[in-house]
């Protein structure tokens, strides 16, 4: 049995489905290692060019999970790609820190307080049906303010 979440890698993963207008990716393990799934051998990061929708990611800069080398790589392969993302690396913060139960003194409440809004401005943004037809989808973009 595998003790290890791996929910911000499945959200990346969930990005390469054309469907998927937005994504965040919390503290998302194993992408820079492509060591996901059986085998751990996944191609998640070769696969990033894939993805249509806007992307977060989100991750603390003293997470040893995913470290300055893997967040780098990370970060430089969604520019490659062409990809529309942001990136964020927290001051401080550690691997799962937006989770109470069991983190080993991990939690940063008002930091888990700014992640969630970063989630609610981008859902907010970018899934409103009022805004009509996505750029990306080839709409034409209306000059204006």
């Amino acid at each position: 049995m595998n003790k290890h979440i791996k929910g911000g890698h499945l959200a990346f993963r969930a990005a390469f489905d054309k469907r998927v207008a937005a994504t965040v990716c919390y503290f998302a393990t194993d992408i820079h290692s492509h060591t996901l799934g059986k085998g751990k051998k996944d191609d998640s990061l070769d696969r990033a060019g894939e993805i249509q929708g806007e992307v977060i990611m989100i991750h603390g800069k003293s997470d040893t999970h995913v470290p300055p080398a893997g967040r780098d790589l990370i970060r430089n392969t969604l520019h490659e790609k062409g990809v529309s993302f942001s990136f964020y690396e927290i001051a401080g913060a550690q691997h799962a820190f937006i989770r109470d139960e069991l983190s080993k003194g991990r939690y940063d409440p008002p930091i888990s307080k700014i992640c969630f809004e970063m989630l609610l401005e981008l859902f907010g943004r970018v899934l409103r049906s009022d805004l009509g037809v996505r750029v990306g989808d080839g709409g034409k973009v209306e000059e204006g303010c």
